[in-house]
């Protein structure tokens, strides 16, 4: 563990380093993987692209329908899911560390799988494997690091249903267990901290029960509604700053203008939690078009901004989304089989 302590305290030499937050919401939130990618929170008020179960569970009563999909997700930076695998384990080497935090800017990879099924009325789906990296690094007057190394296993479950005309509801619960290696280092801490504890292991539980809402005006031509959702309201096992529990509300509207040919949709969310400072910040919009086998999307906020196209053909689907702000971006692919 010396050569390790002494590899990390070099990468953080060369790497002017700062001040970092946690995990961010993005990587840390349970809603379908390319659908979040893409449209970010406005994925609780849109239904034009169908993967997996709905992000806003009261969809799955208004799409009224049977599906199953199967998805394969994969991030930005893919060689290094191996290391960040060996480091979770306790497994990593000297060199494999170095490799993990060479980067001078923020760095994030990503791997899930992911199995769905969606009845009438309610929907199920199971991530058994899900691995993810994070790693933040910048600004050279206060030496620091913010990094997370995860492997996850979650469950969803989700139950909808029609209320009076027009009117959908839903419930979501979500359970997720997590094992991380995931540290805010000062570069003090590294040379004189102790580097087994850097990089111990530890586990948390999370339980969330989230509730949605949808008023749709289907019969109209430009079919307008509008949607609610309470997510990340739930308790853990263990309290930390890589998995924290914040509620966040969201508000949201989207039409279906009519269009020569195919489907459109433009939408615009709303989002608040604890950490909104404006309300610039909480506002996004988004808008899909699906023609034939092709699917695009985009999305944008005050921070991000994304976009996205899928192609379908028979019963399997494969996806490429583009995501970016400031100081960070990455592609991402998706494979899937509907049946």
């Amino acid at each position: 563990m010396l050569l390790v302590r002494g590899v990390l305290f070099l990468s953080l030499l060369m790497a002017s380093t700062a001040y970092a937050g946690a995990l961010p919401a993005y990587l840390r939130d349970g809603g379908t993987r390319f659908l979040f990618r893409t449209f970010g929170s406005a994925c609780y008020s849109m239904d034009s692209i169908e993967r997996g179960l709905p992000c806003n569970p009261a969809y799955i009563a208004k799409k009224d329908q049977k599906r199953f999909d199967s998805d394969l997700f994969l991030g930005t930076n893919m060689d290094y899911l191996s290391d960040v695998n060996d480091m979770v384990d306790g497994k990593a080497t000297p060199a494999q560390v170095a490799k993990i935090f060479s980067r001078r800017d923020a760095t994030q990879a990503e791997a899930s799988l992911e199995a769905s099924f969606q009845a009438r009325t309610w929907g199920f789906s199971a991530e058994p494997y899900r691995l993810v990296f994070y790693n933040d690094i910048h600004n050279s007057s206060l030496p620091a690091m913010n990094f997370v190394a995860a492997e996850e296993q979650s469950f969803k479950l989700q139950f909808s249903s029609y209320v009076s005309r027009n009117f959908y509801a839903g419930i979501q619960l979500r359970y997720s267990h997590v094992r991380y290696v995931g540290n805010y280092i000062m570069l003090t801490e590294a040379l004189a901290g102790d580097s087994e504890e850097i990089f111990r292991a530890r586990t948390q539980d999370l339980f969330f029960v989230e509730s949605g809402f949808v008023y749709a005006w289907e019969d109209e031509i430009w079919k307008p509604q509008i949607s609610a959702m309470f997510s990340q309201w739930g308790f853990s096992n263990n309290k930390s700053d890589q998995y924290p529990v914040k509620p966040q509300g969201l508000l949201g509207a989207s039409i279906k203008p009519p269009v020569g040919f195919g489907v459109l949709e433009v939408g615009l969310q709303g989002a608040v939690s604890s950490d909104t400072e404006h309300w610039q910040e909480a506002i996004r919009g988004a808008m899909a078009y699906k023609i034939g086998i092709l699917q695009l999307a985009l999305s944008g906020g005050q921070r991000d901004h994304s976009a996205g196209f899928l192609l379908a053909f028979r019963n399997i689907t494969s996806g490429l989304s583009y995501w970016g702000e400031d100081d960070d971006s990455g592609v991402y692919i998706s494979f899937g089989v509907t049946l």
